[in-house]
């Protein structure tokens, strides 16, 4: 009877930490962004983002991200293969207060997209088949954003998409 007492007061306790949740993201709300993308797709170094997010009801927000990240790789002084990533995905958010602050929004992201990439040489003519590249891309994310005001905040993300660790201002409107 102990324990059956004692799992009933720690699933209370789990519920009403819970519903106290602090509301992050509301319904309704809306931010853009744009990040850089360090340690991107392939070779690149850099990537760039653009971002949008709605908030359909109290700390739960879906949005869309669109990225993009080139570069090329000299091939022994005889020519260059060029790599292109273009990143168009849909992504699930929770905000959830993990430090208590006010001035910090942080939350978890699910990323479903295609990496639209492709792959050229650039050099002495020969036949040459193209790689394949691109593809699907699933991706998780630890994301914050820290306001400076009430609209501009700064944000970074870590986790799988254009790059391991992106950084970047967000505004609500």
């Amino acid at each position: 009877m102990k324990k059956i007492l004692a799992v009933a007061l720690a699933l209370m306790l789990v519920a009403t930490s819970a519903l106290a949740q602090r509301v992050l993201l509301k319904d309704g709300d809306q931010y853009a962004g744009v990040k850089l993308a360090l340690g991107s797709i392939g070779g690149a170094s850099i990537g760039y983002v653009a971002s949008y997010e709605r908030g359909i009801q109290d700390n739960i927000g879906v949005g869309g991200t669109i990225a993009y990240s080139g570069y090329s790789e000299d091939y022994f002084g005889w020519g260059k293969w060029k790599y292109t990533n273009i990143f168009i995905a849909v992504n699930g958010t929770y905000h959830y207060d993990v430090l208590k602050n006010e001035k910090l929004d942080t939350w978890g992201g699910l990323l479903l997209g295609y990496n639209a990439a492709s792959v050229s040489w650039d050099g002495p003519g020969g036949s040459y088949v193209s790689p394949t590249a691109g593809g699907i891309v699933f991706g998780l994310s630890a994301n914050g954003r820290y306001f400076v005001t009430d609209k501009l905040a700064v944000a970074a993300s870590i986790g799988v998409g254009m790059g391991i660790l992106s950084i970047g201002v967000d505004y609500k409107f």
